[in-house]
């Protein structure tokens, strides 16, 4: 009897393992497929040799950008630029501040644009022309501030200096570089 009720009951769990297998979606017996790829937003427009110019309210000119190539993503409140120039003038049309680099993004939202890839900046000032050198670096239109990482490198007239990190104030006319940093100074 005994032997009865257990071959009974393997009937039943067998039975029943069988149904549910049956019955359950093929999608659950796959692994999860890893190597899906997100799908990128598309474009809504795309321009190539831009220049773009921006003017304040009095009239004078303060910013000039030239790409070679432009994205506009709409959807996402960005323009993605290739080979962007980014050129800011002082307020008596002088260049103030000179970029150079590989890509670029403008974000809308927060008025941030971002430079990637063998970024060059070059302003001039009383003393003589300033360098920048830097992997990225992200300039804020709203709040006149930058930050560049990704070995910085700072070149004056008389000091080179390097370092991980650079953030720099406009308003306030200060410079800071950290991690890392290094400096050589000429005497005249």
């Amino acid at each position: 009897m005994i032997k009865q009720f257990f071959f009974m009951v393997c009937l039943i769990a067998i039975t029943g393992s069988f149904l549910l297998l049956w019955e359950s979606p093929p999608e659950s017996f796959s692994r999860p497929d890893s190597s899906k790829i997100e799908e990128l937003p598309s474009a809504d427009s795309y321009m190539s040799n831009i220049k773009s110019f921006v003017f304040s309210h009095d009239g004078t000119q303060r910013y000039l950008l030239k790409a070679s190539e432009l994205s506009i993503f709409s959807s996402l409140s960005e323009l993605k630029l290739a080979k962007p120039i980014f050129i800011a003038f002082q307020s008596d049309n002088k260049i103030q501040v000179h970029v150079k680099a590989k890509n670029g993004l403008l974000s809308k939202n927060t008025q941030i644009f971002e430079f990637n890839g063998d970024v060059n900046v070059n302003w001039e000032t009383i003393d003589g022309e300033i360098n920048l050198r830097a992997g990225s670096l992200s300039y804020s239109l709203t709040g006149d501030s930058a930050s560049a990482e990704g070995g910085v490198q700072l070149i004056t007239p008389n000091t080179t200096m390097t370092g991980d990190t650079l953030s720099a104030d406009f308003d306030s006319e200060s410079v800071t570089i950290e991690s890392r940093v290094r400096g050589t100074h000429e005497s005249i």
